[in-house]
């Protein structure tokens, strides 16, 4: 027999108001609610607990709200200020580790083609010796962080050539193209560490070992004739770069540094439309103007855009000035006048030998040989041939200037007339 209690639970759930029931009990509870209203102090708990309800509501929204504003904050801390202040950090120093195995890895990753990754390893790389030199103008450059640098100097320039190497499967100009940008750049941080060497400020020879080894190892580009259109093209693309920043540069640099570099842009575009006038009649040596422009280019971008550079080298250093013909004239005219008086002081010194001594005999000799170079630069010269000239000049001078050296270890005392003339007086 089943319990009485299971038997009530069972007849109970069988048990259902009807519709009028209960219509009739929810009158019933609201007219007793109506005369039978709450006590004061049963209403004021009641108001009491609804507001504590509601302000643990609010208590509980305010706590999501501040969770939610803390976790932003931290999110904004760890990805956006400590990369930000990452960025200045130097070997050794507690962010530096951010620096390279965050933010550089982050812009690594962004990097979409194999010559932008050629491009990347090339930054990092002169990144990698700006944080040297640094260290070394503080006097911080301890053994450790040198071995550092000079580890990822080698890590970064393998790296570009890894990628050098992968795009030359697939096409050998663009290859020879990332060659050039590469082979500028070291070029640009070697002579940065020769003039910091000169200057006693150098950070390190094993710095300068593995910039110059990684030199070695990369192809400059102008054994192999490129296509003239990639060229064009690539040096299109670099010089409008190169003009931005040079636009960019009022008020950071100086008059003269501004005609310096723009004078070294426009020795690129006589050379490149010199070599656009050879494409035609002389692929070779068309393509290396166009190669030489490039570097070029390159060198100075880095001069512009890289404080480190340009405070340790002059442009001067990286692209010595491509002369004009009247510049080259114009030189050419200067030492034939050098030499001219330089043998003035020869025929000085020669007639106060004996005639008859081997001396005599040798010098006088050398004067004739000196005429015969002069008179070869003096027709040259007329006829235009400044290349001719230019070496005719150069011999010319440097005979010159051999005899005068000879006749001093003979003992000739020579006495350059002076000129009697009052300064500023017309002649």
């Amino acid at each position: 027999m089943k319990k009485f209690s299971e038997q009530l639970k069972k007849k109970a759930d069988s048990i259902r108001l009807r519709s009028d029931e209960k219509h009739e009990l929810r009158q019933r509870l609201l007219a007793y609610m109506e005369y039978h209203p709450l006590s004061e102090s049963t209403s004021s708990f009641v108001q009491e607990s609804s507001r504590a309800r509601s302000l643990a509501m609010r208590l509980s929204a305010w706590n999501g709200w501040m969770i939610g504003k803390i976790a932003s904050a931290s999110l904004v801390f760890c990805f956006v200020i400590v990369p930000a202040l990452a960025e200045k950090a130097l070997p050794g120093e507690i962010l530096y580790p951010v620096k390279l195995r965050f933010n550089e890895e982050v812009r690594g990753a962004l990097v979409s083609s194999p010559y932008e990754k050629i491009e990347w390893e090339t930054e990092r790389l002169e990144r990698r010796l700006a944080e040297a030199n640094l260290l070394a103008d503080a006097g911080m450059l301890t053994p450790d962080a040198e071995a550092e640098v000079a580890r990822a100097i080698k890590q970064h320039s393998e790296a570009a050539e890894q990628s050098i190497a992968d795009i030359r499967k697939s096409d050998s100009d663009d290859a020879a193209l990332a060659e050039i940008n590469l082979s500028s750049a070291l070029e640009v941080q070697s002579e940065v560490l020769v003039k910091r060497e000169a200057s006693g400020t150098s950070p390190s020879s094993a710095l300068a070992t593995a910039v110059n080894e990684a030199k070695l190892r990369v192809n400059h580009g102008d054994s192999e004739i490129i296509s003239n259109q990639k060229l064009q093209a690539r040096l299109e693309a670099e010089t409008t770069r190169a003009y931005e920043y040079f636009n960019s540069l009022n008020g950071v640099i100086s008059s003269e540094e501004k005609d310096d570099i723009d004078r070294r842009l426009s020795d690129v575009k006589t050379k490149v439309d010199a070599a656009s006038t050879l494409s035609q009649t002389d692929q070779a040596t068309s393509s290396k103007l166009f190669v030489e422009a490039l570097g070029s280019t390159r060198k100075i971008i880095s001069f512009m855009t890289n404080l480190d550079v340009r405070k340790n080298v002059n442009i001067e250093d990286l692209v010595p000035v491509t002369p004009t013909d009247e510049e080259r004239r114009q030189t050419l005219q200067l030492r034939l006048e050098e030499a001219e008086d330089t043998i003035n002081q020869v025929e000085i010194g020669i007639s106060q030998l004996a005639t008859t001594s081997s001396n005599y005999i040798e010098l006088s000799e050398g004067l004739e040989q000196y005429n015969e170079l002069q008179m070869s630069a003096t027709s040259s010269l007329a006829s235009n041939d400044l290349v001719a000239a230019e070496s005719s000049a150069a011999d010319a001078l440097d005979l010159a200037k051999g005899l005068l050296n000879n006749l001093i270890a003979l003992g000739i005392e020579i006495e350059v007339p002076v000129s009697t003339d009052e300064p500023g007086e017309d002649n």
